[in-house]
């Protein structure tokens, strides 16, 4: 029965259920105020029942619904009344047509186990079988989606749908009480807990011709079908050696590999062949995984009851396979089952095992044996607990192999019979191929000791059927290609082509074909000196003279018009080809002017003795803002990056070397002096990539170094070195006064001179120049642990000292 607190929710629900769901007469839009609850059938009332149940509402919220719907507590009161007489099983009303007859039951069913988390260990992953029950792919979970077995059996807690079509039409849901009856109403209770869903079905059919009289007869007007609905739950023991022992709860349909799946299935000690299902305290089934695994028979897969026991055993007997199985691990074997049994179950063979003879190795009383096993024993050699079997692999030899190898058109290993001759394996390969080395080839041969002999012959001659020789299994035929036997024939071409290197050499080679090859002369080639140098021939080489090669020079049109005469000096392999730059070829260079002067901007070299002097004419001369002594001149040291790179590196190694890697150096001129004298050697030669700058008439002047305040000033004509130092603060205590220098504006320096010791004499200084004052570095103290070392030392002096006296 119902708690009163539930029913009271029921009570309220039911109401506005059957309103808003149309449950009463199919009509929508009904005020639940109206709503007759004496006129609801007890199908009606059942059907809200279980859903108000399944909707799990509470009964304050179930009150104010129903308040908020309209009904009022006299509709409460009614509904109460007829719930409690369908509980007590004395309803109002039979079921009418098209009504559902659902009756709850006794309780709620549990909710299904879930696989607890197995953690795999070594040996339980060498068990064969472990994985079966321990794969994520593999659940052995019954499908809902697939009629119900005839020989299910049924049990309290199913429930059962009884479909009435025709000239009657009803649906029943009904659900097996306690006492195992359906009780369908106006016939009452009919028993089907323990039988069959088959024997249930029939007995139901009888049952209902009592008040469907159309169900029976010759010609029938009314039908009845009886289907399964909800299915109970059953709870299952695992027990024994299993990963996970436990009740689990299932469904009724469930098998015994679901639960051993739930429960991890048997450990390493546990035995996968003789897996006991236990009922009413009888062993009423044993199940063989391996019939399963192996056979892939599903009796040994048998459905579970309520309450039943899955006991699994330690095993008896197991053996371990390895070597060239197909699967290797460990395998129980039942009491009287063979070798051919056991290999039955690794899979057989693998496709490279020796099958012809099995290693066991088996355990005695105090040690162990090994025992070799023939192939036709197989099938009568017993196992053991504890044996260990292995397969070998087959020999990585032939017995009636011969190989073709080289210059032939199909090489590769070939069949040997009995009497096989040289040529016919040569005529198998589909002969030697064109480019076949024919004056020797080699016969590799296995001597009794299985050393390897070598025997030479003429291939020309076993072509022409001048030779031929039989052969043995195992025999290695070996055939050289003509290109093989010599060195790359390569020619070389160097010097002004498109794309000079070694190309391949062909035979009637000429030097006009090899420049084509080279894509043809550069602009820059001396067409009428090519010169070609050729080494030694054998007989030359073989005498010891100062001759080290042959050099020939010609002359090639430029274009590589054919010519007859070119086949008169045709190339051979390895010459070396050499196409010189003409002699009074420059690649052209520009130099740039920029600054003050007309026309800036770059200029070509126009001849190899153009100086600074000329480019500047050319360039329209100065404009009135022009300062001539601030003019620089910027050019290209020469220097790779490559040789960068290794001066840099060269430093890292010594710190003591100060190497020049900038790319472009400063070049100090005195423009004024070169261009008062044009060609003298102070007016330099321009080389391509020269920058000629000419600044403006500077206004400052800067002060560097051991200054107080180190700043830029306004140059003033007639003013000295030492002012503008004054100017900046004055020296420094560590100055260098001394060694103050100027740098002017076109990159050169002038330095301080001293004169009777104590007189300096002073660079001048023009616009744009820096004043530099060196300082004399920074002197550290001496440390503690120095001063102490200092001290030792005068104390051990003294010491001694001290000793030598007092000797004397």
């Amino acid at each position: 029965m119902l708690k009163l607190k539930t029913i009271f929710t029921l009570l309220v629900l039911s109401l506005t259920l059957a309103v808003s769901q149309g449950m009463a007469q199919a009509q929508s839009n009904i005020n639940p105020s109206q709503v007759d609850v004496s006129k609801l059938s007890d199908a009606q009332v059942r059907k809200i029942m279980k859903e108000i149940q399944d909707r799990g509402l509470t009964q304050e919220q179930a009150i104010a619904l129903a308040k908020a719907r309209g009904a009022s507590q006299a509709q409460v009161d009614q509904l109460m009344t007829r719930i409690q007489e369908l509980q007590n099983g004395t309803g109002l009303e039979q079921p009418a047509q098209g009504d559902t007859s659902t009756k709850m039951p006794p309780e709620q069913t549990d909710s299904l186990s879930v696989k607890p988390p197995i953690l795999p260990t070594p040996e339980n992953e060498k068990v064969f079988g472990f994985k079966l029950f321990n794969s994520k792919n593999l659940t052995f979970e019954p499908s809902v989606n697939i009629p119900t077995p005839k020989s299910y059996v049924l049990g309290i807690g199913d429930e059962i749908v009884i479909t009435i079509w025709g000239a009657s039409q009803a649906t029943y849901q009904l659900t097996i009480d306690q006492n195992g009856a359906v009780n369908i109403p106006d016939i009452g209770p009919v028993y089907v807990a323990g039988r069959t869903f088959e024997e249930a079905g029939k007995q139901i059919q009888k049952r209902l011709i009592s008040i469907y009289s159309g169900l029976s007869g010759a010609n029938p007007n009314t039908y009845a079908e009886v289907s399964m609905g909800t299915v109970r739950s059953i709870k299952v023991n695992v027990i024994g050696d299993v990963n996970a022992p436990g009740t689990y709860t299932l469904p009724a349909t469930a098998s015994a590999f679901n639960a051993l799946y739930l429960s991890g299935g048997p450990t390493e000690n546990g035995s996968f062949r003789d897996i006991q299902v236990i009922r009413g305290g009888k062993v009423v089934n044993t199940i063989d995984v391996y019939d399963f695994l192996v056979n892939g028979n599903p009796k040994a897969n048998v459905q579970l009851r309520d309450q039943d026991i899955l006991l699994v055993p330690t095993y008896e007997n197991r053996v371990e396979v390895g070597g060239a199985f197909k699967r290797n691990g460990l395998f129980e074997v039942k009491k009287g089952e063979t070798l051919a049994n056991l290999i039955k179950y690794a899979g057989g063979f693998a496709e490279n095992a020796y099958t012809q003879n099995l290693s066991v190795t088996r355990n005695t009383k105090r040690e162990k044996s090994i025992q070799d096993v023939d192939h036709a024993q197989f099938g009568q050699f017993a196992m053991q607990n504890g044996d260990m079997v292995k397969a070998d692999t087959l020999l990585d030899r032939y017995t009636n192999r011969v190989t073709i190898n080289g210059a032939v058109f199909r090489p590769g290993s070939y069949e040997w019979k009995e009497g096989m001759k040289l040529s016919g394996l040569l005529k198998k390969a589909d002969g030697p191929r064109e480019e076949a080395f024919r004056n020797r080839a080699i016969l590799s041969r296995r001597k009794a000791n299985w050393e390897w002999e070598n025997q030479a012959f003429n291939l020309g001659d076993v072509e022409k059927g001048a030779f031929d020789m039989d052969l043995r299994p195992n025999d290695v035929i070996t055939i050289r290609s003509i290109f093989e036997m010599r060195e790359n024939q390569m020619v070389d071409i160097t010097g002004e082509v498109l794309n000079p290197g070694k190309f391949p050499y062909n035979d009637k080679m000429t030097l006009e074909d090899l420049i084509f090859r080279a894509g043809g002369f550069k602009e820059n080639a001396d067409v009428a000196f090519i010169e070609v140098a050729r080494r030694l021939s054998h007989s030359e080489a073989s005498e010891t003279t100062n001759q080290l090669s042959h050099i020939f020079t010609f002359q090639v049109p430029r274009n590589l018009k054919l010519n007859p005469k070119d086949a008169g000096f045709l190339l051979q392999p390895f010459d070396q080809v050499y196409v010189r730059r003409a002699p009074g070829y420059r690649d052209q260079g520009s130099v740039s002017v920029t600054g003050e002067v007309v026309y800036a901007g770059s200029y070509s070299i126009a001849h190899k003795n153009e100086r600074i002097s000329d480019i500047i004419n050319r360039s329209g001369g100065f404009t009135q803002d022009a300062y001539l002594k601030g003019a620089t001149l910027i050019r290209s040291t020469g220097l790779t990056q490559e040789e960068i790179d290794a001066r840099k590196a060269l430093m890292e190694k010594d710190t003591t070397l100060k190497l020049d890697i900038t790319p472009k150096q400063l070049v100090g001129i005195d423009l004024q002096k070169i261009m008062a004298n044009p060609g003298s050697d102070i007016d330099l030669m321009l080389i391509p990539g020269d920058e000629i700058h000419i600044p403006k008439e500077m206004q400052t002047i800067k002060v560097s170094g051991g200054v107080m305040n180190p700043v830029a000033q306004t140059y003033e004509q007639r003013k000295s070195l030492r002012s503008y130092i004054n100017k900046a603060g004055g020296f420094v205590p560590r100055a260098r006064r001394g060694k103050v220098y100027v740098i002017y504006p076109n990159g050169t320096t002038a330095t301080t001179h001293s004169f009777l010791f104590f007189a300096r004499n002073y660079p001048k200084v023009t616009p744009g120049s820096e004043i530099i004052v060196p300082a004399r570095p920074d002197k550290e103290g001496m440390s503690a642990g120095q001063w102490i070392s200092i001290s030792s030392a005068l104390s051990a002096l003294s010491l001694t000292i001290v000793t030598l006296v007092q000797r004397l």
